[in-house]
């Protein structure tokens, strides 16, 4: 660690604050509550208290007051989140259906993968024709981030580029809930079908080189495999461990070739650099900047107008062509020269503090990290539903990649996904009659 680099005191209180708000969690799992809240606060020490173990040479740039203010609003958003979290779920809590044994209609894991499997195809035969029908490129891209793929489109949408975007985030969510359900298969060729969609459908997710929307992908799978698994503890710890280390290894490549593809690496003509690190784990060092800006003028305070911008994204920007652009200015204090083609992500503490400045900003995020455990919570309420149940890991899963921004961008997958299962629930109440109950779907199964 550089002798220069003075660790906060506020680091100091903001880790032990983050401890004790983990443990009680953890030393709460019957309330419905705890596992969102333990998934943010694991999202809140990755994004925020490793750069200064892991990356300090990139923070000495700052004085100590920015570094001590940064994380004293660190403090301020983990006690408005705990806070807020409980009366939260109460109150999405109220207005959740009645789950009882004459009203209760959900889709079994088998039945649920043969419509997932329709949907799927329909949507790779659309974004393979974007390709001019080459499926290996679409299944297997090459070329790194910056090459054609299923999804991609300019930074700015076009007149129908919002069709591309749905289909996208639908394909993602389908693609994460092949992951969850592999675990509820009971019939062994339902257990291969499954791995063989997740075999050839999330390899373009890592090769792309876009790491969060891998993550977004597979992570629902191993919240499926920490929660439901009947694994001793000590069997789950070894094999998160032996995990850790294979994504890690993946994440380096990524950093290595994103731009290029890894094609040469697996062809065994390049090799990774050892002194690459992980890029973007760096929220800790863009609050410092917003801090910096803000104390030096430069950055002028939104007042909610980003959050605003955030929910018109839902309109399509043929219709409203002077559509704001997401973190425009700040991306322009930071970078220049990148434009609009590249985005730089704020951290979900920052983009509070740039609307409603350093001591109120960290209230708002406080605020909606709390609204979104509390429908997560919600969910987990449900989970006597397979469908309910896969959106809530699903939901999980996609958790850490609100730390770099709590946006739509992420959150679209799981808004999509909520209207299909609603329409889901919906076909199979008419198609069941209204007397059976959740027997019939094990005597089904």
């Amino acid at each position: 660690m550089p002798p220069n680099l003075e660790i906060p005191f506020s680091y100091y209180i903001a880790a032990s604050l983050l401890l004790f708000f983990f443990v009680e969690a953890a030393g709460k799992m019957y309330r419905s509550w705890a596992i969102p809240a333990l998934m943010i606060y694991l999202t809140t020490g990755m994004w925020y208290f490793t750069e200064v173990l892991y990356t300090p040479e990139r923070l000495v740039i700052f004085n100590n007051f920015i570094l001590e203010q940064g994380y004293y609003q660190i403090c301020i958003f983990l006690i408005v989140f705990r806070c807020l979290l409980p009366n939260f779920t109460r109150t999405i809590g109220k207005y959740s259906s009645k789950v009882t044994a004459f009203n209760w209609f959900t889709l079994n894991p088998h039945r649920l993968l043969q419509i997932l499997l329709v949907m799927w195809i329909l949507l790779l035969i659309y974004g393979v024709s974007r390709l001019d029908w080459n499926f290996f490129q679409a299944l297997f891209p090459q070329g790194g981030r910056w090459s054609p793929k299923l999804w991609g489109r300019g930074a700015v949408g076009g007149q129908t580029d919002f069709i591309v975007s749905a289909a996208g985030y639908i394909y993602t969510l389908i693609c994460a809930m092949f992951g969850v359900l592999l675990f509820f298969q009971r019939r062994l060729q339902a257990k291969v079908i499954n791995l063989i969609l997740i075999i050839i459908s999330w390899p373009s997710f890592y090769l792309s080189g876009t790491r969060n929307i891998f993550i977004a992908v597979a992570m629902p799978a191993y919240m499926t495999y920490l929660l439901t698994s009947r694994h001793k503890w000590w069997m789950k710890a070894v094999i998160s461990a032996g995990l850790f280390v294979v994504i890690n290894y993946l994440m380096l490549i990524v950093i290595n070739f994103r731009n290029t593809g890894i094609d040469a690496y697996l062809e065994g003509a390049a090799t990774l650099d050892s002194d690459v690190k992980h890029l973007g784990l760096n929220m800790a060092e863009e609050l410092f900047y917003i801090n910096k800006f803000y104390e030096e003028g430069q950055l002028t305070l939104q007042y909610g107008i980003d959050y605003l911008a955030e929910a018109l994204n839902v309109i399509p920007r043929f219709l409203w062509p002077n559509k704001p652009l997401l973190g425009h200015e700040y991306n322009l204090l930071r970078n220049p020269s990148s434009g609009i083609q590249a985005t730089i992500a704020a951290g979900f503490i920052g983009r509070g503090i740039m609307n409603f400045g350093p001591w109120l900003g960290p209230v708002a995020p406080g605020i909606l990290m709390s609204l979104w455990a509390a429908f997560l919570a919600r969910l987990w309420n449900q989970r006597a539903s397979v469908l309910r149940l896969a959106l809530f890991l699903v939901g999980l899963g996609m958790t850490p990649n609100l730390g770099r921004d709590i946006t739509l961008l992420v959150l679209w997958p799981m808004i999509f996904g909520y209207f299909i299962v609603r329409y889901l629930e919906r076909l199979e109440r008419r198609r069941i009659p209204k007397t059976a109950n959740q027997a019939y779907y094990l005597r089904h199964e």
